[in-house]
């Protein structure tokens, strides 16, 4: 294990022998796919860019996106396309930039959509300070947009105090409801705060569970991808001279409520807002108006259930790019499209858990076939797309813009070679430092700790602390999906001074987390210092290991 194997650069994607567009999955006509190109011919334009960032809820990391290795438990799985394609999502990706190792913060909709729209932590959220706990609890219930995260300290207050039009369109999850006081309106009203000129479309949380209906989800809407499509084409066709922002979230596929009931028991007209008076006109879903004649085209082109949401999530793509090029702003627009976790295991801080698809469709600027290999994660996409619109934030983030890195030029990329990335969930902590990553379990207890209830039931390394070298002994980050997960075989009890020294790490990242300092904690090159292990680090290590270490790091240093 080297503390300074680090996974960086960016490569062509016909040189590292990615797929490109063929026949069996066409581009879309909104599309004409050029030759691919190195990350030289960026070209930054001064007109300032539109920017959607879309993320799907629950969407599978599908084996052609380049996921992680599969779990010990399931090694042969496989997460094939549907045999119909998915073309225009292809064609964001095969057009555009593909993040080869995309993070998110913390695995699961409400803390991760947190780190995505403040480009922070979500241990960070000042709702998370209530519990005084250190490390805190991250958990969606107590992670939200309050106070100045709310009306200052996000990614929509700084586009909109720059002269742009915001947009929330779809899921949001990031603001305290009563569900029995809850209506429409005072749902908008409460998102708008926090930056939005324009909420429509809403889903405030989560749908709910047929046995569990409320105020909010009260069993007359479900998933409603015509509906939220068709607001967020509104704003793309508005008439203004300003550029937009907009977060546009499908609660598909989350299987809060089935996809194929959607589909077959409600209507176009079916939405949080109430009961439409037509079907939405939407070109290239619902060309004719016709709601019940389009969402069969879903089930005529799907195999199986777990296909529908991914084509429905397709289909709106799609349509998003049609009315670009309509209005003409499909050239100048960035359409980042990442997921919000991943799903196997989803709420756990293993790789299947932290790990996302992130794609990037910006013609003006990002050739096409281009791919980053460094690991980035989505603190990181809010950073990037304020500095592509030419916005200095005016808060403290922990997120780096990628704008420069993703350039050829060496230099542009020295922020990124031994940068550490953290992920965080209940009061389980992980810090990935290039090829080297830690795991830290609070408490070894299925009620408290998702991560060990899932990596039991996924056959990981589910010790209190572990280490694993996610390059299997090499200086690349090990793709190969079958048989060769990192995650099942704890390090740590031959790698002391690597453990020691990622122990000092994480105690000084949960340090300035607590005290808002936004510095980053850097991976020491000098080797470990026993002195400046933290007595909360050492309490979670089990006698075993402890010794181990402790006899490693004599071994290493006094004989």
């Amino acid at each position: 294990l080297d503390d300074d194997c680090f996974i960086d650069g960016i490569s062509d994607a016909t040189e590292s022998g990615a797929p490109t567009a063929t026949d069996e999955i066409p581009a879309p006509t909104t599309e004409t796919p050029e030759t691919p190109s190195t990350a030289s011919d960026v070209d930054i334009r001064p007109k300032r860019p539109n920017v959607i960032i879309m993320q799907p809820d629950d969407l599978p990391f599908y084996d052609a996106w380049g996921p992680p290795p599969n779990n010990p438990s399931t090694p042969n799985q496989n997460y094939d396309l549907p045999n119909y394609g998915l073309p225009h999502i292809e064609s964001l990706r095969l057009n555009g930039l593909q993040m080869m190792q995309a993070y998110t913060t913390s695995p699961m909709c409400g803390t991760s959509r947190f780190s995505t729209i403040t480009s922070r932590y979500p241990s960070r959220a000042l709702s998370n300070e209530e519990g005084g706990d250190t490390p805190s609890n991250v958990i969606i219930p107590s992670t939200k947009l309050v106070g100045d995260d709310c009306v200052k300290d996000n990614l929509a207050v700084q586009f909109r105090d720059n002269g742009y039009r915001t947009a929330m369109i779809g899921k949001w999850h990031l603001s305290y409801i009563d569900k029995a006081t809850y209506t429409y309106d005072s749902a908008v009203n409460t998102v708008k705060e926090c930056g939005f000129d324009t909420v429509e479309g809403l889903y405030i949380e989560n749908l709910a569970a047929s046995d569990e209906l409320n105020n909010y989800s009260d069993g007359t809407f479900s998933h409603n991808m015509e509906w939220i499509t068709h607001e967020a084409i509104k704003v793309i066709n508005e008439n203004s001279e300003e550029p937009f922002f907009m977060y546009f979230n499908p609660t598909v596929p989350h299987r809060s409520n089935s996809i194929s009931s959607a589909l077959r028991d409600f209507s176009c007209k079916d939405t949080a807002a109430g009961t439409l008076a037509t079907d939405p006109v939407i070109p290239g879903m619902t060309d004719d108006g016709d709601c019940t004649s389009y969402r069969q085209t879903i089930f005529d082109r799907a195999e199986e259930d777990d296909d529908l949401g991914a084509i429905w999530i397709d289909d709106s793509v799609g349509a998003l790019l049609r009315s670009l090029e309509d209005m003409d702003a499909l050239e100048n627009t960035i359409f980042l499209f990442q997921a919000d976790h991943g799903i196997d295991p989803k709420g756990a801080l293993y790789e299947g858990g932290v790990r996302i698809p992130q794609f990037i469709h910006y013609p003006a600027v990002i050739s096409a076939g281009m791919q980053f290999d460094s690991p980035v994660s989505v603190i990181d996409t809010g950073a990037a797309m304020l500095d592509f619109a030419g916005i200095i934030p005016s808060y403290e983030i922990d997120g780096l813009s990628w704008k420069e890195a993703i350039s050829s030029n060496e230099d542009s990329r020295v922020n990124w070679e031994g940068r550490c990335l953290y992920f965080e969930l209940n009061r389980d902590r992980a810090v990935r430092c290039g090829c080297n990553k830690y795991l830290s379990i609070f408490e070894q207890n299925e009620r408290v700790s998702t991560t060990y209830k899932r990596g039991n039931q996924k056959a990981l390394s589910t010790d209190e602390l572990n280490l694993f070298d996610l390059c299997g002994g090499s200086k690349n980050y090990v793709t190969e999906i079958k048989g060769n997960n990192m995650e099942a075989e704890n390090l740590i009890d031959g790698e002391a001074s690597t453990a020691l020294n990622f122990a000092t790490l994480l105690d000084c990242h949960l340090e300035r987390i607590e005290v808002a300092d936004f510095s980053q904690c850097q991976l020491s090159s000098s080797g470990p210092d026993i002195s400046e292990i933290s007595a909360s680090q050492l309490r979670t290590l089990n006698i075993f290991s402890f010794v181990s270490l402790m006899a490693m790091v004599y071994h290493l240093y006094f004989v």
